[in-house]
């Protein structure tokens, strides 16, 4: 196989989430991964590995702790999900994506074991990241939830430590209604004797993490404040900064010097994207993939903040999530360019007009992202702000 077959392969031949949604053949569970990975001889099982879990900034939180890692002279293999532009984002070394090669030969080498496993995509790419870090030796392995915690299939991970970004509402009919039994899920990854930092204290969370820590004897950190600088922009950042700072003082906590260095070079160390980044100063332009209630409680405030004329939404959403949460918290006086994507999981743009239309928000539909910021773009007047968001897939269609 070459490349583009082994990976036409993996979205075509197996169960996917990220293209289907939850559909009736998406799996979840530790029985499938398990197997797979003893198969594969488990990929990685002597790397120490950070596992982290939440609703919303495992990415940031991944990238931070990668990037500052990096700056103490560590190679690490970060597994993460969805990727943006590019398949191999999934796999990373610093700033290097898996390449090309490895990935065809993996599929290749293990394509006929794969086809009677029935693996989910998720399963198969993570497992390809783990070959991929055990083939570099990798100093550390980060591995990112895709979904919860419990079942997710990263679960599998004996780790060195584990970090819970926070709890939001979002894949609900898989996790719960409530974030206290969401919050129980993303617990799941707590191991017996593990440390775990969870970020957010709350009253309505706390008591499942401390819960699931007593029982399995793991001492629990709650994350403080660092005060610590980055290139990560907008506020929301700042908790994401205490978790993966916390997770890294008591991993090294003679190094703060260099870790901390790391923080203001992720987008370097690392190529991070998509979180409140600027892709355009005449207008100024961002993009982010929030896509919850939870991410633009965030976005909202950070707009507010930084905009000073009008502001100009570019949105698009799943069909599958209930955006009417988000839509309620935006501002009325704002412009709206309502998108479609190219991922047949996006919802009309005429669905969201009209969802858009019972919060009095008003704006006009376009077939495809591009064409949306390119009127955003016309419209805007000096001191105007253009936000790009609502779905990863409306920041992968970016023609950048």
């Amino acid at each position: 196989m070459t490349y583009t077959e082994a990976v036409k392969w993996l979205y075509d031949a197996v169960p996917n989430f990220q293209r289907d949604g939850g559909s009736t053949n998406y799996k979840i569970g530790l029985e499938g991964p398990q197997e797979l990975w003893e198969y594969l001889n488990c990929p990685g099982h002597s790397i120490p590995t950070i596992h982290i879990a939440g609703t919303n900034g495992k990415g940031s939180s991944t990238h931070l702790i990668a990037s500052g890692m990096k700056e103490m002279g560590l190679r690490v293999g970060v597994f993460s999900s969805p990727h943006l532009f590019d398949f191999r984002e999934r796999a990373k070394i610093g700033s290097e994506m898996i390449s090309q090669e490895f990935v065809a030969h993996w599929v290749t080498q293990h394509v006929s074991a794969f086809k009677e496993r029935g693996n989910s995509f998720f399963e198969l790419t993570m497992m390809l990241a783990m070959s991929w870090f055990e083939d570099q030796q990798v100093d550390w392995i980060i591995l990112e939830t895709g979904m919860g915690g419990r079942l997710d299939a990263t679960n599998i991970c004996s780790p060195e430590i584990c970090l819970i970004t926070n709890i939001g509402l979002d894949h609900q009919q898989f996790l719960g209604n409530d974030r206290r039994t969401i919050a129980g899920e993303k617990a799941g990854i707590i191991k017996a004797g593990v440390p775990v930092v969870v970020v957010e204290k709350d009253a309505e969370t706390k008591e499942a993490f401390i819960d699931v820590s007593s029982a399995k004897g793991a001492p629990l950190f709650w994350a403080t404040s660092y005060d610590l600088p980055s290139d990560l922009k907008g506020s929301y950042q700042k908790h994401n900064i205490n978790g993966a700072a916390a997770v890294l003082d008591l991993l090294f906590p003679e190094s703060k010097s260099l870790w901390s260095l790391g923080f203001t070079r992720v987008r370097e160390n690392t190529g991070f994207f998509g979180r409140w980044t600027p892709i355009c100063e005449s207008p100024r332009v961002v993009v982010d993939t929030g896509h919850n209630s939870a991410a633009f409680t965030f976005l909202v405030k950070q707009a507010a903040a930084e905009c000073r004329g009008r502001q100009h939404w570019v949105l698009g959403a799943a069909a599958d999530k209930d955006f009417s949460a988000v839509l309620k918290q935006l501002p009325k006086e704002a412009n709206y360019y309502w998108t479609a994507t190219s991922n047949n999981r996006t919802l009309p743009a005429e669905g969201l007009s009209e969802i858009g239309s019972k919060f009095e928000l008003n704006g006009r539909q376009y077939d495809n992202v591009n064409s949306a910021l390119e009127a955003a773009k016309i419209a805007a007047e000096e001191g105007d702000l253009i936000i790009v968001a609502g779905s990863n897939f409306v920041v992968a269609d970016l023609q950048l």
